[in-house]
């Protein structure tokens, strides 16, 4: 059965003005979102899974690519803020950045290995998210991956957590990402990031609590209660 396309929703900002605003941060954004404890402890958890991956940087997209911070991992990288792609240009002047709608993206069919999308789902509107799905499936090669984070719906329901606004506004459960991707992809693995609410933890205790909270957010029956989850799916 062919999943129904998502139903534009009315409280989700247009496009642009998601980029504007990424627009007027590029130039602190890394100090401010990930040279901090927090940061530091979100980076590692993510790089862990990552690590696990195997990635070729060679035939891989970041997809947002932003400043640059898991360029690493792939050669070629996309944003639609011209601002974070001039900083990830300073930061890796020998990697293939181009700026690029997520939706439409410049790119030729079965270009790359691997898509690799985080911290971006989560700020998007159900119709945009299948956009998004569709043109990935269509630049990965045969049996390609996208490797790509949601924040997780359980556990927004389990502590009641509701966005003000757009940003971190949206979620999905295994079943959600299971009912987006029918019939394009199928989910290798799923890893958990973040089960402790970290930042109720005290700054000192942060790095001594970072390897035992991602061991118990790869348990089978918390990994869901995770704050996101990160999901390896292979093209069909």
């Amino acid at each position: 059965m062919t999943p129904k396309e998502p139903e534009k929703e009315s409280n989700k900002p247009s496009t642009d003005i998601i980029i504007d605003y990424y627009n007027n941060i590029a130039a602190e954004y890394d100090h401010s979102r990930f040279k901090n404890s927090y940061g530091c402890y979100i980076d590692k958890h993510e790089r862990t899974v990552l690590d696990k991956l195997n990635i070729n940087p060679k035939q891989a997209l970041d997809l947002p690519c932003g400043t640059g911070r898991l360029l690493n991992y792939a050669d070629y990288g996309c944003d639609a803020s011209e601002k974070m792609l001039e900083i990830a240009n300073g930061h890796w002047p020998g990697k293939n950045l181009i700026c690029g709608d997520a939706r439409e993206l410049p790119y030729e069919d079965n270009s790359f290995d691997t898509v690799i999308t985080m911290h971006l789902l989560m700020h998007l509107d159900n119709d945009t998210i299948y956009k998004i799905m569709k043109e990935v499936h269509r630049v990965l090669r045969p049996n390609g991956r996208w490797i790509v984070d949601a924040p997780s719906y359980k556990r927004r329901k389990l502590t009641n957590c509701k966005s003000e606004n757009w940003h971190g506004g949206s979620s999905m459960s295994i079943a959600d990402v299971k009912q987006l991707i029918l019939n394009r992809f199928e989910v290798k693995s799923v890893h958990g990031i973040m089960m402790f609410p970290v930042h109720r933890i005290p700054q000192a205790m942060r790095k001594p609590s970072c390897n035992l909270d991602y061991r118990l957010s790869q348990l089978a029956p918390l990994k869901e209660y995770s704050s996101y989850l990160i999901y390896e799916l292979w093209k069909f």
